[in-house]
């Protein structure tokens, strides 16, 4: 528990990220005796029945059912695709918490459980919120009794140079899900941990959730392994060190390509945004596309020895926290060298 906020009390195990946010949707929803749940339109929570109605992008598609309701969306503070222009993050911020202001007063706040975020929206694009963003959000959650709850599961265990990503904006959530990066995605762990008001109401309760293999020793022993070597190795410092590189040869290649539209990085937390036309910010390809065109753009990367993934019209950047400089401007490199390719070839 040191690795977390001092709000934090206890730790519920579970077999991975998906699990993890159903856990939280139970626990939320008991807790508060209310039924409704906000997330996000660009985020992913997983694929179990819950959690991918939780999710916001098209994943959720094939899990909506009538069975699985009280689910509500709201807009990501996604800066660079918005039609109105903020002089600064404060304006950013306010904008969108007013946002949600309004839509908790249109579905009635004291039906709200909770408020599921990325605190990075990772799959989608490493949409990086605006300060104050997380700030607001949570002045909003106590202002109503909501849960906030933040989704490590992409962002968590360094990735963005903190343990936790809502770390760099001094936020204290009321449960946070986790998974990956806990044992470096090689044995299968994931969790919930939650704060003190919401482990005291399973003081004298029951938690009815769970699953065979929930906790499993030898996951939990893999996890002990990786927190250990994060400490000892200092990938945190790591993630921050190289994480400045990184960002310094994004916004080179965001000067150089016309393809390119937007960087976003934290730590080793990156994306790349094509786009047809800088100007007018035109995607390369549409949301929902399935023409295939990303695609062909990872297998370029993939054939030159550059593993990575994208969805929509972003390609996400996360190379291993151990990464050296060296290792990392080789491997930008060849990033760069496809980026030629897709700016002569693709737009």
């Amino acid at each position: 528990m040191d690795l977390a906020p001092d709000n934090m009390k206890k730790v519920f195990f579970t077999c991975g990220g998906s699990d993890a946010n159903e856990a939280a949707i139970n626990m939320a929803r008991t807790v508060t005796g209310r039924s409704k749940i906000f997330s996000r339109y660009r985020s992913y929570h997983g694929s179990t029945l819950g959690s991918g109605n939780l999710s916001g992008d098209p994943r959720r598609f094939s899990l909506e059912n009538p069975s699985a309701t009280g689910f509500i969306k709201f807009k990501d503070p996604y800066v660079y695709r918005s039609t109105v222009k903020f002089a600064n993050d404060q304006e950013a911020s306010e904008y969108y918490l007013q946002k949600i202001e309004e839509q908790l007063a249109y579905e009635g706040p004291e039906n709200v459980a909770a408020i599921f975020v990325e605190s990075i929206t990772g799959a989608n694009g490493v949409i990086i919120p605006p300060d104050g963003y997380l700030q607001g959000l949570r002045k909003i959650c106590d202002r109503y009794e909501i849960l906030l709850v933040c989704d490590e599961v992409m962002a968590g265990f360094g990735r963005t140079g903190k343990m936790f990503a809502f770390e760099n904006w001094d936020v204290k959530p009321d449960m946070i899900t986790f998974a990956k990066g806990v044992t470096s995605s090689y044995v299968q762990l994931g969790g919930v941990i939650i704060s003190d008001k919401v482990a005291e109401y399973y003081s004298d309760k029951v938690f009815q959730y769970g699953l065979t293999y929930s906790g499993h020793s030898l996951a939990c022993a893999a996890g002990v392994a990786c927190v250990n070597y994060y400490k000892k190795a200092n990938l945190l410092e790591n993630s921050r060190k190289v994480g400045k590189v990184l960002g310094e040869i994004l916004e080179e290649i965001k000067q150089k390509h016309a393809c390119v539209g937007d960087v976003r990085y934290i730590g080793l937390f990156a994306a790349v945004e094509f786009v047809k036309d800088k100007e007018t910010k035109e995607p390369l390809v549409p949301y929902a596309d399935k023409s295939g065109t990303m695609g062909k753009i990872v297998g370029l990367l993939k054939e030159r020895g550059f593993a990575t993934f994208g969805r929509e019209n972003n390609i996400n950047i996360a190379p291993p926290l151990i990464i050296s400089e060296e290792e990392l401007r080789t491997a930008m490199t060849i990033f760069d060298e496809v980026l030629d390719i897709v700016d002569k070839e693709f737009l």
